[in-house]
């Protein structure tokens, strides 16, 4: 049987329900547009990889979110928005406008699925969200910090490449032939302070992290660039995807 895999995104708000397409700003359908693209192409990577997607919406109740960790065989943590600083012990300092529910939601769920060593792949704000749920914290924004890190919000690239990065530890990614590996780049906020337990898996040349790992678990991975834009042409990272779904069989 093909592993259930869940995807836990969110590229509809609720309090849109009710809004009309004309009273939503321009740049909101954008960024909407994008998040609903990324999941499209979320849910055919693992469909390529040999797994089911099973969308997740935010849930409230914990009750809720054992059923997910119940029924599915692994997870898929996606991007989106900046998580709230106040999830880490942070106040905000450049943070965007956070999705408060979608936090809580994916911290609970992420969590008990790290516990119980179920086969996770973050992605973006996902590999973002493992870092803080085992104790890391974030950069809440990049080109603040340093001017050349505005390279990375390239939201405008996304089946194509935008810089490389330095691989680490080439278990990982064992397609890659070369030390470095090219990736796409759409975010605001990165990896600060390391979780203990992760490791280092990508960086870039300049110092920041790119993918975090743990050794200690089945499949716990974290990848800051998006592999579902480039695996449908690009083997190193379609095979992130497979080793998730072969941890999860």
């Amino acid at each position: 049987m093909k592993p259930l895999i869940g995807v836990a995104t969110d590229p509809f708000r609720r309090e849109f329900t009710d809004t009309p397409l004309g009273g939503v700003t321009i740049e909101t359908l954008d960024y909407f547009w994008l998040l609903s693209r990324l999941t499209e192409m979320i849910c055919a990577s693992v469909e390529n990889a040999g797994g089911i997607p099973v969308l997740l919406r935010a849930a409230r109740d914990e009750e809720d979110i054992d059923a997910s960790i119940s029924y599915m065989n692994g997870f898929v943590f996606s991007g989106g928005e900046d998580i709230d600083p106040a999830v880490y012990g942070a106040v905000s300092n450049g943070s965007l406008t956070p999705n408060t529910l979608r936090d809580k939601f994916e911290f609970s769920l992420m969590k008990k699925a790290i516990d119980k060593d179920m086969p996770i792949l973050g992605i973006c704000r996902g590999c973002q969200m493992m870092n803080v749920v085992m104790g890391g914290t974030l950069y809440q924004d990049m080109p603040s910090i340093r001017e050349e890190w505005e390279l990375h919000s390239r939201s405008d690239v996304t089946n194509g490449y935008v810089h490389d990065v330095d691989i680490l530890k080439p278990e990982i990614f064992p397609l890659n032939r070369t030390k470095t590996m090219h990736v796409n780049s759409m975010h605001h906020q990165g990896i600060e302070g390391h979780a203990e337990g992760l490791e280092v898996a990508a960086m870039t040349f300049d110092g920041l992290t790119e993918s975090i790992v743990s050794m200690r678990h089945k499949f716990l991975l974290g990848v800051q660039w998006h592999p579902e834009c480039l695996s449908a042409k690009d083997p190193v990272q379609a095979d992130i995807f497979t080793k998730l779904i072969k941890a999860a069989e």
